[in-house]
């Protein structure tokens, strides 16, 4: 069954490239330019076709570059604080988790190329330097990615060389003793420019609002592209990061004192961090792309990534409700965890239109395989560590002895994939995708946890009705498969999470396409979804905590979207998302994450006398999020709603050289970010200051 399927579409992607291609013309549907972002363009991120946003049937969002420059968000994480339906948790000094529509966020991708997202490696962190725009769709979006949760897919569109040569540097302080130096050059390697290249770096050292926490991050990356032929390109590119934080927390704060009482009088500052607490982590990533467009706009793409990570982790974690008189009360449990993840990944496919009943339509078809290899090393202390009186906490604990062999954990996970999608005009005002999947899945582990899924099929359906030329309704389905990293408290992996999702919604362009609107309601139903056992509290070898499967859990809830621009100088981003999760009897589920969440963006450009004046801003608000039985008697933890407010402004001093000032946290909110993570508490970001200067080249 498995060969031939993959047989049957193998040779549908082969037959109809051959069946299109031809000699190469020099109108050439490959360009070398760097992607400006509009709202507007075509995304292929929902089905590999490229469709404009009306086209796709899910709840789309483009960050373009003036966004990610114009509020200074200078890595992956301070992206997706403000990203439409995104919820972002800080859980640590150096962790991060996103989620959306009440599930956790597992896929990224590299230029369309899936990739695991994992809180222990440099995901999060990496740096904006590398990225054109940032392509989300929120929904299912298993018929690319193939496992993964109904939340959403953070597409992140690496730069390319520009049209015509050029770049800027940049250079940035801030509070905290921040600085960060950037730069960005595009060239032409010949003098016809059929060979181009786009080199760009960050370096940023800073302390922190945290005692004893310092940041050190460098990344770099190049790309080089060639014109093969008139329609053939062939791209290849790298990048590194290097981050040597110090002072780094494992796991957060206390929630409670010892009697019950809330402990979030706690100073923004506190750590649970020792001294020679640190979790470095570096990576270096290659990758290749080859496209050839032909003569009657079928594009053929082969894409292949190579990814290391290496992380080395010597942490603290302090643990229990300390008596609020005295401080005592707190225990502790050290750890070095030393970890390398190799990820391989490569992706075929062809995508152009055809004839059918008079009508033109779109196909494409293509052929993913990935594979994952993590090794990691665990040393645990051979002595008990003593934490005394916690408000007198200042890391200077002594460093223990360790065991001399560590306990190792090896595992390789593989998955291959093969998609159809398509795409008839049924109608003047109808439009009709369907596509599928089949997927196989392979988990090996030296702790006898393997597990393996074949003709995994994954369907995918959407309808879109044009009411108008500037209106549409759509309605789209798929199911989701996930295998689980989530062990239960006899070390077992659970099985993979399975269910559906259906998406109802309209969308709208005015003012001449400059302005889109969208709404989306949304429903997904799941089987086996993990969750914390509470009849296990202590952890497992591997530092996580047993959990257990839960089935018939549902999502569902609707989104609201405006995008673009209300007048010639005024940007507007406005997003509200309602998403409410219950468990199998109506019960409220995943309470950590908001019900409802707002994000506000706005930049505005003058005219005439300030036409050099630029101003913005960014308001997010979230509602009410809690934890039943965190406490230490069973309490509820709560962080209340609440909302932040950041500003910016820039001034273009010469036609190259522009000065820009950031405000984060204006109104100086204290809030914990996270609540959830461990059943202890972290504290966002307190109000921050970014002064910058870039100049243009």
């Amino acid at each position: 069954m498995e060969k031939s399927l993959l047989a049957t579409l193998v040779s549908t992607l082969l037959l109809t490239t051959n069946a299109y291609a031809a000699e190469s013309q020099s109108n050439t549907d490959i360009e070398v330019i760097s992607i400006k972002g509009s709202r507007l363009d075509k995304a292929a991120t929902a089905t590999g076709l490229p469709l404009t946003l009306r086209e796709t049937p899910q709840s789309v969002t483009i960050i373009d570059q003036e966004f990610i420059q114009s509020f200074s968000l200078n890595s992956v994480a301070d992206l997706m604080f403000l990203t439409p339906g995104i919820y972002a948790q800080k859980a640590e000094t150096n962790r991060y988790f996103f989620s959306s529509r009440g599930n956790p966020i597992t896929n990224f991708q590299f230029d369309g190329v899936p990739i695991n997202y994992s809180s222990f490696f440099n995901d999060a962190s990496t740096d904006t330097i590398l990225f054109d725009r940032v392509e989300v769709v929120r929904g299912a979006t298993g018929l690319l990615t193939g496992a993964g949760e109904p939340s959403a897919a953070i597409n992140l569109i690496r730069k390319r060389p520009k049209a015509t040569p050029g770049g800027y540097l940049s250079t940035k302080v801030g509070s905290w003793d921040s600085y960060r130096v950037e730069g960005d050059a595009s060239l032409d390697v010949t003098q016809s420019g059929d060979v181009q290249a786009r080199f760009a770096a960050a370096y940023e050292k800073s302390d922190s609002y945290i005692e004893l926490s310092e940041e050190e991050n460098l990344q770099v990356y190049g790309v080089v592209t060639a014109r093969l032929t008139d329609n053939t390109l062939f791209t290849l590119g790298a990048d590194y990061s290097d981050r040597d934080p110090k002072g780094s927390t494992w796991g957060g704060l206390p929630l409670f004192y010892a009697d019950g009482t809330f402990a979030n009088d706690l100073p923004t500052s506190t750590t649970t961090a020792a001294s020679w607490s640190t979790w470095k982590r570096n990576g270096a990533n290659v990758f290749a792309t080859l496209e050839h467009g032909f003569e009657n706009s079928w594009d053929l793409k082969f894409d292949v990534e190579h990814r290391k990570d290496e992380m080395d982790g010597h942490l603290l974690y302090l643990y229990g409700a300390p008596d609020k008189t005295t401080g005592l009360g707190m225990d502790a449990l050290s750890m070095i965890y030393q970890a390398t993840r190799e990820q391989d990944a490569a992706r075929l496919f062809a995508s152009g239109p055809f004839e059918l009943f008079g009508k033109e339509h779109k196909l494409t078809a293509g052929l993913l395989y990935s594979k994952q290899n993590t090794a990691s090393d665990s040393y645990w202390p051979l002595d008990s560590m003593a934490v005394g009186n916690f408000f007198e906490w200042d890391g200077s604990i002594a460093k223990p002895d360790y065991q001399a062999t560590p306990d190792y954990q090896e595992s390789e996970e593989t998955q291959n994939g093969a998609y159809l999608a398509t795409q008839f005009n049924l109608h003047t005002q109808w439009m009709l995708l369907l596509g599928g999947r089949i997927s196989q899945y392979k988990f090996e582990s030296n702790e006898d946890d393997d597990y393996n899924n074949s003709d995994v099929f994954t369907p995918y359906a959407g309808l879109i009705y044009n009411l108008s030329e500037s209106i549409s309704v759509y309605t789209s389905y798929t199911e989701i498969f996930q295998p689980q990293d989530a062990k239960d408290a006899n070390n077992k992996r659970l099985d993979p999470m399975t269910g559906n999702n259906i998406e109802l919604g309209a969308k709208g362009d005015f003012f001449d396409e400059k302005l889109t609107a969208s709404i989306a309601v949304f429903k997904v139903q799941k089987e086996n979804v993990a969750e914390r056992d509470p009849n296990y509290p202590k952890p497992l070898p591997d530092g996580s905590y047993p959990m257990r499967g839960v089935d018939g859990t549902s999502n569902q809830g609707y989104e609201v979207e405006l995008n673009g621009k209300p007048t010639e100088n005024w940007d507007l981003f406005f997003s509200y998302t309602h998403s409410k999760s219950e468990d199998n009897k109506g019960n409220a589920f995943r309470t950590h994450l908001p019900t409802d969440l707002v994000h506000l963006s706005s930049l505005y450009h003058f005219n005439g006398a300030l036409e050099d004046l630029a101003v913005g801003g960014n308001l997010s608000w979230q509602s009410e999020v809690y934890k039943d039985n965190a406490g230490p008697n069973g309490e509820r933890s709560k962080q209340n709603s609440y909302y932040l407010m950041n500003l910016m402004a820039s001034y273009q001093l010469t036609d190259d050289a522009k000065v820009q000032l950031n405000i984060n946290n204006l109104f100086d909110e204290k809030y914990y970010s996270s609540i959830d993570f461990y059943d202890q508490g972290f504290f966002g970001d307190p109000r921050n200051i970014e002064l910058s200067l870039n100049y243009n080249f």
